[in-house]
């Protein structure tokens, strides 16, 4: 049974851009850190404050083999909603969507959709990105998720606040600039080695709401590194449910992704 072309080959009709730099240094953190307490309420209003989001963006996906980039729409709401369209110059090739626990995905080249359950498997095999698709969401926000019911320590770390949490599960680590705005997050197992790194910089006001423009995420474990430049981002913007759910085109057949063979 056939399956979807691999991310990175579709991205091959879409063009190349240059990578984004890193954030550039905040101003200098007080003399005297904020609590604990602050930091988690800082965050509770950043998640309140931004529940979607609709940008143009460049993507970059990088693995140790090989680097592809392109244009796409990415459309983003809490807690699980997701679509994003690859765009080339003859229109859009390749589109995922996903809300409710389902994911599809159409490749113009195979005329093809491709449905399932959406898994963090699925996501990785149709968009190269291994995490839960709520995740992928809270990350695109710029509103990276620690441990439910607080904790944690607050630290100095070369120049910015760090707030460490560790549980059963692993380690969360968020730093944040003097304004408390994410600049990177981390998960890390419990043996300490790093499953995820988020950098995020170019923070600017949209509708009053202080948002990142770059996003780099780094999967250590898979190798692969995306980085996503978003251009003029709609926060909160009406969102319908039919815009997550992706229509099987006219003369396009329809397959079961968790019956193709990875």
């Amino acid at each position: 049974m056939r399956r979807a072309r691999p991310l990175l080959a579709v991205l091959a009709l879409a063009g190349c851009a240059a990578r984004a730099p890193l954030p550039a240094p905040s101003a200098p953190v007080p003399a005297t850190l904020p609590t604990r307490d602050v930091l988690q309420r800082s965050m509770a209003e950043r998640r309140a404050a931004v529940t979607s989001l609709r940008s143009i963006a460049r993507l970059r996906y990088t693995t140790a083999d090989e680097s592809r980039s392109a244009k796409q729409v990415i459309v983003a709401e809490r807690p699980d909603r997701l679509r994003f369209e690859v765009l080339s110059p003859f229109g859009t090739v390749f589109v995922l969507a996903a809300r409710d626990g389902r994911l599809a995905a159409y490749d113009r080249d195979d005329n093809t959709v491709y449905r399932g359950v959406a898994s963090i498997g699925n996501l990785a095999r149709y968009a190269q990105v291994d995490l839960p698709i709520a995740l992928a969401v809270d990350l695109l926000l710029g509103t990276p998720p620690m441990f439910p019911g607080g904790g944690g320590v607050v630290s100095r770390d070369e120049g910015s606040i760090q707030l460490w949490q560790q549980s059963g599960d692993g380690v969360r680590v968020l730093w944040l600039d003097s304004g408390l705005e994410p600049i990177r997050y981390e998960r890390r197992d419990a043996a300490g080695y790093v499953l995820l790194q988020v950098t995020y910089g170019n923070y600017a006001a949209v509708g009053g709401i202080r948002l990142p423009a770059h996003i780099s995420l780094e999967l250590p474990p898979s190798g692969r590194r995306i980085d996503v430049d978003l251009r003029d981002p709609e926060v909160n913007p009406p969102l319908s449910n039919e815009i997550f759910a992706l229509q099987t085109p006219p003369g396009s057949k329809e397959v079961d992704m968790d019956q193709v063979a990875p």
